[in-house]
């Protein structure tokens, strides 16, 4: 009896061990499963949020393109059409002529011409440009660019805020400077002249005390 009941046990035993696998495999899937259904509805979630914000800064540049085609494009556009309108091909023509003409003799006067030697009694390239500069440049009215407009009120506000700390009225330009570090950081935006104007070499200038 014992042999018979000790196999039976053993099978019995096993049933038993490889029922509450199956189950425990079974709430495993059912838990992975919940899982990867949770993670594919977040990321169709982000998908549908990312494609909305693309929609929404493309919509975004359209409208400033729009109100800068009004406020900025249009204007200049319309002013050089009529500024070029007010001119007669016969006239251009004709400026055109003498301009050449002048540089024709002058380089068979002198054979060789250079730009930058040349003598401005006997010819000078850039006559029609200094003495005529109306033909070449186009008053426009104030342009309301949206491109600046966030720009313009952030200083508008800081000057606002200047003049109840200072009681004085600042300028946009002022306001801009203090935004400037003390030392420049290249040369780009600086002439020779203010460059050689920074106190960089005086050890105990205002720039190098402050730094100290």
């Amino acid at each position: 009896r014992n042999k018979t009941s000790g196999p039976w046990l053993s099978r019995k035993s096993f049933s038993h061990l490889q029922g509450k696998a199956d189950v425990e495999s079974r709430e495993s899937n059912a838990c992975v499963q919940s899982i990867l259904e949770r993670e594919h509805k977040f990321m169709k979630e982000v998908d549908r949020y990312l494609m909305h914000r693309e929609m929404l800064e493309l919509r975004k540049k359209e409208i400033l393109y729009k109100k800068w085609a009004v406020h900025v494009s249009d204007p200049v556009q319309d002013k050089l059409e009529e500024q070029i309108d007010s001119q007669s091909s016969e006239e251009i023509e004709e400026r055109r002529r003498i301009v050449l003409s002048q540089y024709l003799e002058y380089c068979n006067k002198k054979t060789h011409v250079f730009l930058e030697d040349y003598d401005p009694q006997e010819y000078n390239p850039f006559y029609m440009y200094k003495y005529k500069p109306h033909y070449y440049k186009v008053a426009t009215p104030a342009l309301k660019d949206p491109l600046l407009q966030q720009g313009r009120a952030r200083t508008q506000e800081e000057r606002i805020i200047l003049r109840c700390q200072t009681g004085r009225a600042h300028s946009s330009k002022e306001v801009n400077d203090m935004h400037k570090p003390l030392l420049p950081l290249s040369r780009d935006s600086l002439s020779c002249i203010d460059w050689l104007k920074i106190p960089l070499g005086y050890i105990e200038s205002d720039v190098w005390r402050n730094r100290r």
